[in-house]
C-alpha cells in the first residue's frame, strides 16, 4: 500500500477516515475522527497538535476514546474496558498501552491515550475512504484531496477541508509563520542518533527486524520532529518509538528489548510488572475472556503480580475483579442503568450484575451527564451536591461548585500562627507537625497534607519554619530554608519553574517565595526563610484538620487533636499533630525544656516603642494606618515584641513582623508604600536585582523569559531582576544566558542530570542547541546509582582518604606512611588520568618551619577544581581564599562546591565527591571517591589498593627516599624554602626520650587500653598516631601544644568514623580555649548554624567533632559567635559580616556594605586619588597604589616622604609623621612621635623613643629594649596583636616593627634607625618632619599652620611635642664639621666606605638603595662621635636594614674585628635572622611575619623566644588575647574583670577579679590591675598648679616653695618637695626640685643633673631609707615606697604622687589630699583664697632664696 506523510498542525476536530462511495457495495460504512489540542509540552510559543479524542462511528455506535480517559464511551456513556457490542461486531479492549477498537469487518482504530492513532482497513475498501488518512487507491500522489475530490499540495488546507464544524467551537487551523516549529540543523543532528530516534534506524538496532515490513523513515521523520518540537522531552521519543513498535507488532513483528532500564523504561500500574512479551490473560480475572477473546500474540506491556488478576484495564486482587455481562464489565458495587433508567444493576462480585426494576423519582429525568446514564434533576445544581460554603453555577450546561471565599492560614517568625478561623497562637517545637490535611470524609474533594518543620537559629526558646512539605495528586512537593529557586519533588532536586502532571500542580517562584499552586485552588507559599502561607478555597469547609485548625468558621474549636478531641493547651495540641516520620539525624523537641528566656517588662516597653515593634500601633504618623481597619496588628505587635525581646532587640525581628503585617495587608488589597524606607527595613536584594514596592509577581523568567504569562495576582514587594536580567532557579541573569525545559522541568546552563532512575541516560543542558541533550553513560564499576539528598547520582561504593598532619607525617589513600619536612610547595593530589567522566582537580600544600628548622608544619592547602582555586591558610584562621579574595564562611559556589566551618576545621565539599578539610593549623585530609581509584598522583600515592607503589615519583620511578618523593612532587618555591632539613637542629629523637614522650604524661593517653579512647582502637589503630605524637612532642621538647595537637588528630580520626570517645581534656590538661560566647563541646555538630543563609550540599554523613559551639542566642558570623542580632548578609553564594565592606566588580565601581537588618547595600562609587582597585592580602578594593617611606637615622638624619634629605640634633620629642587631614573620616588618623637624646659625647643625638597613636592605642617602643612595648603605659612582651589584628608589633632581627591593617608601618631598631612607610592614600595629608607627602620635596618645611619654615631649627623647634621651643632646637650654628682629612679616614672600606664597597657585602643593594647618603651620614655621624665604634657600626647597620627591608639579601659584614654581634645566652647571630617565626607564641599561636628577613640573634636548636630570653620550648607561656605570657606573668583584662596567670605547664589560668573598695582599675608601673589610687599634684611646663583634690591655677610667683609635705614632722616616712620656679623670656617653669627624706635630700635642675645630700651622682642611685632614684623616659624619678613619687621631666613638667594612706596628711601649695576641692586654696595659715600666687606665697621656702 503507497502511503505519503504529512503534519497537520491544526487544533479542531478532522475526519481521519471514513468510507466514501459504498453505493452499490456491501461494506459497512465506519467513521474515525480525531480532535487534536494543543500540545501542552511546547513550552515556546510554538504551535503543534496532538490528539486529545478519537471518534468511531460504526454499527450505529459511536465510541469515544480520549486523551488519559480510562475506559470508553458509547453513544456519550461510560463503559469499562473490555467491550463487546453486538456478540462481537464491535469489540474495545487494551493491548498493551493502547486502546483497540475492533469491528468484524477487519476495522482496527488503536489509540495510545497520548497522541498515536492508527487506522486499519482490510483491503476490499481499497477506493472506498476518504478523509486524511488519504484514500486508499495505491497511489500516494493524490491522497491530500477535499471532500470534492480536489488535490492540493498545502497541507494546512488539506487538513483545513476535512475540518469538523461544530457550533460554538473556535479552533486553530495550522501554524503559520514563526509559530512553526523548526528544527534546526544541530538539533536535528543530534536527535538523528541511536540514543534519539536514530535506534529506530540503526540496522543492528533492536528496530532492524522490522524495517522490510515497515520503513522506519517516516516513524524517524515523525520522530525528529516531535521530539524536536518539545525541546527533546524524552515522554515524547518514547511515545514515538512506542508507535513504531506498536505499529510493527500490528504487522506481525514484535520488536524485542528495545526498551531498557534506561532507555524509555516502561512505569507499569500497581501490581504489575513490564514484560516484552505481556500476555494479560494468563492471569485475568473470571469472565473476562468471555467478552474478549485473548490475543494469540503477545505484545509489550504490563503483566499482573502473583495474587493479582487482570481486569480488562489494571490488575487488582480476586475479590476487587468486578463483573462481566452481556459484553460489558462492570467495577464491583458499580450501579448502572438501562436506556430508560427503568432497570438499575449493581455488581456484585460474588453474585454478578443484580438488578431490579427502578423509576425516576419526581423532577428527575434519565438522562447523561459526563458519561453517566442516572436519574438526574433538570436542575444541574441540584444534583450537583456542593460543599457548604461553594455556590452553584451552571456553564455549559453543567454544574460547577465555586468556593465563596479563600481561607488563609499563615506562620511566621517565632512562628507565630494564625489558623483559618483567625486563632492566633505561638508554638516553638522543632519536629515535623501536620500544618493541615484533609480529613474526614472529604466529599470528593482531592485530598492533600501539609507539614512544616521548625529549627533554632541561635536561640533555643525560638524557632522558625524550616521545611514545607507539601503532598497532593500524588507529589509531595518539599521546600526548605534557602534553597531559593529550587524545590524538591518525591525527593528529587529541581530548579524553578516546576509543572507537574497535566496541569494539576504548579511550583514558581513569586517574588521572593516558592509558590505551590494547584488547579483546585490551594495555594501554599513559603519564603525560603521564615513565612509560611497556606490559601484555601472555601471548598473545604470543616474538611481539615491540623494546626490550621478545622476550617469551620469557629476560631474557638481549632485546637483539636488527630482523634478530634479539643485539647487543653498549645502544647499539648501541637504535640499531638507530630508526624511519625521524624528526621532520626537531627533530635527535635516541642517545646523549651530548660533556662528557657523570657521578656521582662523593661524589655517589652522598650521595643513596644514607635521607634520598634510600636511602628505598627503607632497613633501617630503610622504608615500602616489604611489597612488597620482591615486587619488587627495586635497579634502581630505582640508577636514582634517577643521575638525581637528574645533575639536582643534584632532589628530583623521588627522588620520582619512589619513585613508579614504589610504581607497580609497587600492579600486585602492595601498596599502599604515606602514603609521599608521609612522604619529602616531594607530588603536584601541579589546581585543584579533591586527592589520594588509595587511589582508583578509574574516576573521574566527562564526557561522562555519572553512569555507573558497571564497574572491576576496582587502586586508584590520584592526584588526585581534588573533590566536585561530575568529570573533562573532564584538568581537574576542575563536573559540569553537562560537553561532549559524538559519535560515540565527547568535546567541550568550546562546543568547535568540523569534522566531514567538507573544512572544510564545522562543528560546536560545545552545552550549552543539551547534544550537538553542526553547519551548513553553509566556508573563506573567502582559507584552505585543512588538518590541522596534530591539529587540523583553515580555515587561511590567506598572512599579512602589521605592525611598529612603533624611535622607532617603522610598516610596515603593506601595507607602508606612517611614522613616528609620540605617547606616548599608540593603537589598533594591531583587527577592524573584520561578516564571519562572524573572531574579534574588538583589539592597542593605548603609546609614551613614553626619554631624550629627541624620542623615543618603544613601551612597552606589550595584546592582547584571546577575552575575555582580555593585556598585555606594559617594567616587566614577562619577564612579561606577564593580565586585568590578572602571570604568567610560559609561558602556556596553554584550546585557543585561548598566550603564551610566543622568545629575547628575547614571543610570543602564538592559534588565530584572530594572532600579536602584543614584545621588552619597542621592537619589536611583529602577523602576520594572509590571511581577515582588508580587515577590520581601525588603524595598521597595513586589510590590503587597497594601501599607498595605509593612512593612513586613523579617519574615514575619507585623510591624509599621520602625527602626524594616530596622533591619529585615539588610544584612550586617559596622564599628560603627547602625539601629536607638542613644543619646542625636536624636531630633525631633518642629511644629514652622517645620513652619518656611516650608516657601518659604525653601521649600515653592515645593508646591508654583504659582510658578515653579505649572504643576506637579496634577501629582505628592508634600506634601510628602514637609514634607521631611521640616524634612532634620530641622535637618541640614536650610542648604541650604539640603533645595536644597531635592527640587531637587521633581524636579527629575516631570522630570521623563516627566513634564515640570519653571526655579526655582536663583544666590541667589540653584545655581548648575558645572564644567570647563559646564554649567546649566534645561531640559538637558538623554542620553548626550559621547567620548565613545559604544553601548547602551535603555529600557524605558528617560526624560530630570536638570544638568550641556558640553559647545559646549566639550564631557563628564568619570567625566570630555573636547575638542573632549582629548577623550579617547573606549575598551572592557567600556570606558578609555586619559592616562588611566588598567590591563586586572587578574595577571598583560598585561599593556595597552589609547593614544591620542583614541587606545588602550597593552603590556606585570610583577610588580615590592614590588608590587603585586591587586584590592585597585577599581583599579587593580601592588599595594604595604606592607607598613613602620616611627615615630618621644616625644624628638623625632625615629623608622625608618625599625625598627631602636634613640633618637637625633637638633632643626633644617630635612630631615624625602625622595626619593633619583625614579626609572627613575616610582616612585613619594616626601620629608617630620621635623622642632624641645626646648621644656619645654630646656632640650628636639619636633617636631614643618612637610612640605610634592609632586606633585608641598609644604605642610606645624604648631605645635599647627589645621584645618589648609598653601599650597605653602597660608593658608588653612581642609579638603583639590588638584589636582582632589591626595592628600588630613584631620582633624582626634588631627591629621592632609596627603595622596596621591600613598600610602604616613604622620601624625601630631600638638603637639608631626609625623608618615610617605610610600608604599613598595619605597623600598631601601629612605633616611634621617627615613633611606633607605631595611628591614635592622643596615644600616639606611647613610650619603646623601651614607655612613655610625659615631654617631647619625653626621647622624642628614647630614640631616639638612637649618641650618649650627654646630648650629643643637643633645646633643652630653650633652643628659639628668634619675636616676633610676625618672624612677621608672615615670613608675608607675599613670603616664607613664599607657600605658602598663594589665588592663589599652590600653590593648587591647599591642598584636598589643609594649607598651614597648613607655613607655621609656615617661619616656625619662617626666624625662627630670622635670615630666612635658603636656610631660606625650603628650607621652601616642603618644602610644594611635599608637594604633588608626591600627585600635585598646582604652578604655577612659583621666580623670579630668589625662590629662583632654580640647575642644573649641560648642565642646566635644571624645575617637573616627569624625572629619572627622562632617564638614561643609562633608555636602557640602561628603569627603572620613578613618575608623580609634582618639580621639579629636567633635562638640555638632547641630554644624559642619567649620575651625575655631564648628558652626550651617546653618552658614557653601562653598567649592571652594576642598577647604573650611568659610563664608566671599575670594579665588582666581591660576593666580588670578577670585575671589570668600563664602556669609552667602552657595553660592559662583565668579566674574572676573585681577590684576592693578603694582600688580603681589602672595601670602602675606598666602592670594593669586594681591599685588603690594616689594622689597627684602636678605643675606643668608652663607654671600651672593642680592640687592633689584636683583644682588648678597659674602660679604668678617666682621662687622656691613648698609644694607638698607630711605635715606630721616626726612620722618615719617624712618627706618634703620644694618645688623652684623660675621666669624667663619665654615664661614661668620649673627649674629646679628639691626632695627632702629624714636623712637625704635629693636635688635635680631641668637639665636632669642630679645631686645627693649635696653631692653629683650618677643614675640610677638606690639610696638609704629606701629611696630611689632612677631616670626613665626622659623623666628623673625619685621615690619612696607606701609614701611618695616625684617625677621631673626634660619638658619641665613636675608630678608629685602620694600614697592614698597619706589622705589628709598633706601640708604645702599641693593641698591636703582630702578630697574636698573647696579647701584647696588654703594659705600655710589656715586662710581660703581663691588667688593660686597667694597660696603659693604662703607656702614659701625660706631655706631658698627667691631670686
Amino acid at each position: 500500500m503507497a502511503s505519503k506523510n504529512a503534519t497537520l498542525l491544526g487544533t479542531c476536530t478532522y475526519t481521519l477516515s471514513k468510507t466514501c462511495g459504498l453505493e452499490d457495495t456491501h461494506l459497512e460504512a465506519f467513521s474515525v475522527q480525531v480532535e487534536n489540542v494543543k500540545w501542552n509540552r511546547m513550552m515556546n510559543n510554538k504551535v503543534v497538535s496532538v490528539a486529545k479524542l478519537v471518534a468511531v462511528q460504526v454499527f450505529g455506535f459511536t465510541l469515544i476514546m480520549r486523551n488519559n480517559m480510562f475506559g470508553v464511551l458509547v453513544n456519550g456513556v461510560f463503559n469499562h474496558l473490555p467491550l463487546n457490542l453486538n456478540d462481537g461486531a464491535v469489540e474495545v479492549y487494551q493491548e498493551g498501552n493502547h486502546y483497540v477498537v475492533s469491528a468484524n469487518f477487519g476495522l482496527r482504530v488503536t489509540y495510545d491515550l497520548v497522541y498515536h492513532v492508527t487506522v486499519t482497513v482490510p483491503g476490499n475498501y481499497r477506493e472506498k475512504v476518504c478523509g486524511l488518512c488519504g484514500n486508499f487507491n495505491g497511489n500516494s500522489k493524490d491522497d491530500f484531496q477535499d471532500p470534492h475530490h480536489k488535490v492540493t499540495q498545502n497541507v494546512n488546507a488539506f487538513g483545513k477541508s476535512w475540518k469538523v464544524t461544530i457550533d460554538n467551537v473556535v479552533c486553530d487551523n495550522g501554524c503559520e509563520g514563526n509559530n512553526c516549529p523548526n528544527c534546526e540543523p544541530a538539533q536535528k543532528t543530534l536527535f538523528s542518533k541511536p540514543t534519539y530516534c536514530g535506534i529506530a534506524t540503526t540496522p543492528n538496532g533492536p528496530f532492524a527486524v522490522c524495517h522490510s515490513k515497515l520503513d522506519p523513515k517516516l516513524y524517524f521523520n515523525d520522530c525528529v520532529f516531535d521530539v524536536c518540537a518539545s525541546n527533546g522531552d524524552g515522554k515524547v521519543l518514547c511515545d514515538s518509538m512506542a508507535a513504531y513498535a506498536f505499529n510493527c507488532h500490528m504487522a506481525g513483528v514484535d520488536i524485542k528489548n528495545w526498551r531498557t532500564a534506561s532507555f524509555c523504561p516502561m512505569k507499569c500500574p500497581a501490581h504489575s510488572h513490564y514484560e516484552v512479551c505481556a500476555d494479560p490473560c494468563s492471569a485475568a480475572c473470571e469472565g473476562l475472556t468471555e467478552i474478549i477473546e485473548c490475543s494469540t500474540s503477545c505484545t509489550e506491556g504490563c503483566e499482573c503480580e502473583d495474587g493479582f488478576l487482570f481486569n480488562g484495564q489494571i490488575c487488582v486482587e480476586e475479590t476487587q475483579c468486578g463483573c462481566y455481562d452481556n459484553g460489558k464489565s462492570y467495577k464491583p458495587s458499580e450501579v448502572v442503568y438501562d436506556d430508560d433508567c427503568n432497570n438499575k444493576c449493581t455488581c456484585n462480585p460474588e453474585k454478578g450484575l443484580v438488578c431490579e426494576s427502578h423509576s425516576c423519582p419526581p423532577n428527575t429525568k434519565c438522562m447523561v451527564r459526563k458519561g453517566i446514564k442516572a436519574c438526574y434533576n433538570t436542575d444541574p445544581c441540584k444534583d450537583a451536591k456542593c460543599h457548604v460554603k461553594e455556590k452553584c453555577k451552571v456553564e455549559n450546561g453543567e454544574a460547577v461548585c465555586v468556593p465563596l471565599y479563600t481561607g488563609t492560614c499563615w506562620a511566621w517568625g517565632d512562628p507565630h500562627f494564625r489558623t483559618f478561623d483567625g486563632y492566633n497562637f505561638d508554638f516553638q517545637g522543632t519536629c515535623k507537625y501536620v500544618i493541615s490535611k484533609t480529613c474526614g470524609n472529604v466529599g470528593g474533594l482531592v485530598p492533600f497534607t501539609i507539614t512544616e518543620r521548625n529549627d533554632n537559629r541561635g536561640n533555643a526558646a525560638v524557632s522558625y519554619v524550616r521545611d514545607v512539605d507539601v503532598s497532593v495528586y500524588g507529589f509531595t512537593i518539599t521546600i526548605s530554608k534557602n534553597q531559593v529557586g529550587r524545590v524538591k519533588v518525591n525527593g528529587e532536586m529541581l530548579n524553578l519553574p516546576v509543572h507537574l502532571g497535566e496541569g494539576e500542580v504548579s511550583v514558581s517562584q513569586r517574588g521572593h517565595s516558592a509558590v505551590v499552586e494547584t488547579n483546585f485552588g490551594l495555594v501554599v507559599s513559603y519564603d525560603w526563610n521564615s513565612y509560611l502561607i497556606i490559601k484555601l478555597p472555601s471548598s473545604y469547609f470543616g474538611s481539615v484538620c491540623g494546626l490550621c485548625g478545622n476550617f469551620n468558621g469557629n476560631r474557638g474549636d481549632d485546637r483539636q487533636n488527630p482523634a478530634g478531641q479539643a485539647v487543653a493547651s498549645v502544647s499539648e495540641w501541637t504535640m499531638s499533630w507530630k508526624t511519625p516520620d521524624q528526621d532520626k539525624d537531627s533530635p527535635c523537641r516541642d517545646i523549651c525544656e530548660n533556662n528557657c528566656p523570657t521578656c521582662d517588662d523593661d524589655h517589652r516597653k522598650l521595643y513596644q516603642t514607635e521607634a520598634s515593634c510600636g511602628a505598627l500601633t503607632a497613633t501617630t504618623n503610622n504608615v500602616f494606618k489604611p489597612c488597620i481597619d482591615k486587619l488587627d496588628p495586635q497579634a502581630f505587635m505582640e508577636g514582634c515584641v517577643y521575638d525581637t525581646c528574645l533575639n536582643q532587640g534584632d532589628k530583623k525581628m521588627v522588620c520582619q513582623a512589619l513585613a508579614s503585617y504589610s504581607e497580609q495587608c497587600r492579600d486585602q488589597g492595601i498596599i502599604i508604600r515606602n514603609w521599608r524606607t521609612k522604619l529602616g527595613c531594607p530588603m536584601n536584594c541579589q546581585r543584579h536585582s533591586h527592589y520594588e514596592a509595587c511589582a508583578s509577581p509574574c516576573q521574566p523568567s527562564c526557561p522562555f523569559p519572553e512569555q507573558k504569562e497571564p497574572c491576576t495576582c496582587n502586586c508584590v514587594e520584592t526584588c526585581v531582576c534588573d533590566k536585561g536580567y530575568v529570573l533562573s532557579a532564584g538568581m537574576c541573569v542575563p536573559a540569553k544566558t537562560c537553561g532549559c525545559s524538559y519535560q515540565g522541568r527547568y535546567y541550568k546552563p550546562g546543568q547535568r542530570f540523569w534522566a531514567d532512575e538507573v544512572c544510564g541516560r545522562l543528560c546536560q543542558c545545552d545552550t549552543t542547541l539551547g534544550m537538553v541533550a542526553c547519551r548513553e553513560a553509566s556508573c563506573s564499576a567502582k559507584e552505585t546509582c543512588s538518590l541522596v539528598d534530591g539529587e540523583r547520582a553515580c555515587r561511590p561504593i567506598s572512599h579512602s582518604t589521605c592525611v598529612a598532619s603533624g611535622d607532617p607525617h603522610y598516610r596515603t589513600f593506601d595507607g602508606q606512611r612517611f614522613d616528609f619536612q620540605g617547606t616548599c610547595k608540593y603537589q598533594l593530589v591531583a587527577l592524573c588520568s584520561n578516564r571519562p567522566g572524573l572531574e579534574p582537580f588538583n589539592i597542593t600544600v605548603q609546609n614551613d618551619n614553626r619554631g624550629s628548622k627541624a620542623v615543618s608544619y603544613t601551612k597552606t592547602v589550595s584546592v582547584t577544581i571546577y575552575g575555582v582555586t580555593i585556598t585555606i591558610s594559617r594567616d587566614y584562621p577562619f577564612k579561606v581564599l577564593l580565586n585568590g579574595q578572602l571570604t568567610s564562611l560559609p561558602l556556596y559556589i553554584k550546585d557543585e562546591l561548598v566550603v564551610s566551618r566543622g568545629g575547628r576545621t575547614a571543610v570543602v565539599e564538592t559534588a565530584a565527591g572530594i572532600t579536602v578539610t584543614f584545621d588552619w593549623r597542621s592537619r589536611v585530609t583529602v577523602t576520594l571517591p572509590s571511581n577515582y581509584q588508580d587515577a590520581v598522583c601525588g603524595l598521597c600515592g595513586d589510590y590503587n589498593g597497594t601501599q607498595q607503589d605509593d612512593m612513586t615519583m613523579q617519574n615514575g620511578q619507585l623510591t624509599r627516599d621520602a625527602t626524594k618523593l616530596g622533591e619529585s612532587w615539588q610544584v612550586g618555591l617559596v622564599p628560603g624554602c627547602s625539601s629536607e632539613c638542613q644543619g646542625t637542629w636536624c636531630h633525631t629523637c633518642s629511644n629514652s626520650q622517645k620513652k619518656v614522650y611516650a608516657a601518659q604524661k604525653y601521649c600515653g593517653i592515645i593508646a591508654d587500653k583504659s582510658g578515653p579512647f579505649r572504643d576506637c582502637h579496634s577501629q582505628v589503630d592508634p600506634a601510628a598516631y602514637l609514634e607521631d605524637c611521640v616524634y612532634d612532642s620530641c622535637h618541640y621538647n614536650g610542648h604541650h601544644g604539640s603533645v595536644c595537637e597531635a592527640i587531637g588528630i587521633y581524636v579527629s580520626a575516631c570522630q570521623n568514623q563516627g566513634l564515640t570517645i570519653k571526655s579526655w581534656r582536663t583544666d590541667t590538661f589540653c584545655p581548648m580555649e575558645c572564644p567570647a560566647n563559646s564554649h567546649y563541646t566534645l561531640c559538637a555538630s558538623a554542620c553548626p548554624t550559621t547567620c548565613a543563609n545559604l544553601p548547602a550540599i551535603t555529600i557524605g554523613q558528617k560526624h560530630c567533632a570536638e570544638a568550641c559551639e556558640c553559647g545559646d542566642g549566639y550564631l557563628l558570623s564568619g570567625d566570630t559567635c555573636v547575638p542573632v542580632r549582629d548577623c550579617g548578609c547573606s549575598y551572592m553564594g557567600q556570606y558578609f559580616m555586619k559592616g562588611e565592606v566588598f567590591y563586586p566588580e572587578d574595577k571598583c565601581v560598585e561599593k556595597c556594605i552589609c547593614g544591620e537588618t542583614g541587606a545588602m547595600s550597593c552603590q556606585k562609587t570610583t577610588c580615590h586619588p592614590g588608590e587603585i582597585c586591587k586584590l592585597v592580602k585577599g581583599v579587593k578594593g580601592c588599595h594604595p597604589e604606592g607607598h613613602a617611606k620616611c627615615v630618621a637615622s644616625g644624628d638623625p638624619h632625615y629623608t622625608s616622604f618625599d625625598g627631602r634629605k636634613f640633618d637637625f640634633q633637638g633632643t626633644c620629642v617630635y612630631v615624625l609623621a602625622k595626619v593633619c587631614d583625614d579626609d572627613k573620616g575616610r582616612l585613619m588618623p594616626f601620629t608617630v612621635t620621635q623622642g632624641n637624646e645626646k648621644y656619645g659625647n654630646g656632640k650628636v643625638s639619636v633617636t631614643k623613643s618612637i610612640a605610634v597613636s592609632v586606633y585608641g592605642y598609644v604605642i610606645y617602643i624604648q631605645q635599647k629594649m627589645p621584645w618589648k612595648v609598653t601599650v597605653d603605659d602597660e608593658l608588653l612582651n612581642l609579638p603583639l596583636s590588638l584589636d582582632n589584628g589591626r595592628v600588630t608589633v613584631t620582633q624582626e632581627g634588631r627591629n621592632i616593627i609596627i603595622r596596621t591593617d591600613f598600610g602604616l608601618t613604622v620601624l625601630y631598631d631600638t638603637v639608631y634607625y626609625v623608618q615610617v612607610v605610610v600608604p599613598s592614600t595619605y597623600q598631601e595629608k601629612m605633616c611634621g618632619l617627615c613633611g606633607n607627602y605631595n611628591e614635592k620635596a622643596d615644600d616639606d618645611f611647613r610650619l603646623p599652620d601651614g607655612k613655610r619654615a625659615k631654617s631647619v631649627d625653626d621647622f624642628g623647634k614647630a614640631w616639638v611635642m612637649d618641650l618649650p621651643g627654646y630648650v629643643c632646637g637643633g645646633c643652630g650654628g653650633q652643628c659639628p664639621v668634619c675636616d676633610h682629612a676625618k672624612a677621608k679616614l672615615y670613608g675608607q672600606s675599613n670603616s664607613c666606605g664599607i657600605i658602598r664597597s663594589r665588592n663589599g657585602p652590600f653590593n648587591a643593594c647599591h642598584s636598589k638603595i643609594d649607598p651614597a647618603p648613607y655613607v655621609s651620614d656615617c661619616i656625619f655621624d662617626v666624625c662627630a662621635s670622635d670615630g666612635d665604634k658603636d656610631t660606625l657600626c650603628h650607621s652601616v647597620q642603618a644602610y644594611a636594614l635599608a637594604c633588608q627591608g626591600a627585600g635585598v639579601q646582604i652578604q655577612s659584614w659583621r666580623s670579630k674585628s668589625f662590629c662583632p654581634a654580640s647575642c644573649p645566652a641560648h642565642s646566635h647571630y644571624e645575617v637573616c635572622a627569624d625572629t619572627c617565626g622562632t617564638t614561643c607564641a609562633s608555636i602557640i599561636n602561628p603569627f603572620s611575619c613578613s618575608e623580609s628577613c634582618f639580621e639579629g640573634c636567633q635562638c640555638d636548636v632547641g630554644y624559642v623566644f619567649d620575651g625575655v630570653q631564648c628558652v626550651p620550648m617546653s618552658n614557653c607561656g601562653c598567649v592571652a588575647d594576642g598577647k604573650y605570657l611568659t610563664v608566671g606573668q599575670t594579665v588582666v583584662n581591660k576593666d580588670c574583670e578577670s585575671k589570668c596567670v600563664c602556669q609552667a605547664s602552657g595553660l592559662l589560668k583565668c579566674e574572676k577579679l573585681s577590684c576592693a573598695s578603694g582600688e580603681v582599675c589602672i595601670v602602675r608601673n606598666g602592670v594593669k590591675g586594681c591599685h588603690i589610687p594616689r594622689g597627684q599634684c602636678k605643675v606643668s611646663p608652663a607654671a600651672h598648679l593642680t592640687s592633689f583634690d584636683g583644682v588648678s591655677g597659674a602660679i604668678g610667683a617666682h621662687g622656691a616653695f613648698e609644694a607638698a609635705s607630711l605635715c606630721d614632722e616626726t612620722a618615719s616616712l617624712w618627706f618634703r618637695v620644694v618645688v623652684d620656679v623660675r621666669v624667663c623670656r619665654e615664661g614661668a617653669s620649673v627649674a629646679t626640685v628639691h626632695v627632702f627624706f629624714k636623712e637625704t635630700v635629693v636635688t635635680v635642675n631641668n637639665q636632669h643633673v642630679t645631686w645627693v645630700n649635696g653631692r653629683k651622682v650618677p643614675l640610677p642611685s638606690k639610696l638609704s631609707g629606701e629611696v630611689y632614684v632612677h631616670i626613665e623616659d626622659r623623666t628623673v624619678i625619685i621615690e619612696r615606697k607606701s609614701a611618695v613619687e616625684v617625677a621631673f621631666s626634660l619638658s619641665q613638667e613636675l608630678t608629685i604622687e602620694v600614697d592614698r594612706s597619706l589622705s589628709n596628711k598633706m601640708c604645702g601649695a599641693c593641698g591636703n589630699y582630702n578630697q574636698n576641692t573647696k579647701d584647696d586654696w588654703r594659705t600655710a595659715d589656715g586662710k581660703n583664697t581663691t588667688d593660686v600666687t597667694v597660696v603659693v606665697n604662703s607656702w614659701s621656702a625660706g631655706d631658698f632664696s627667691r631670686w
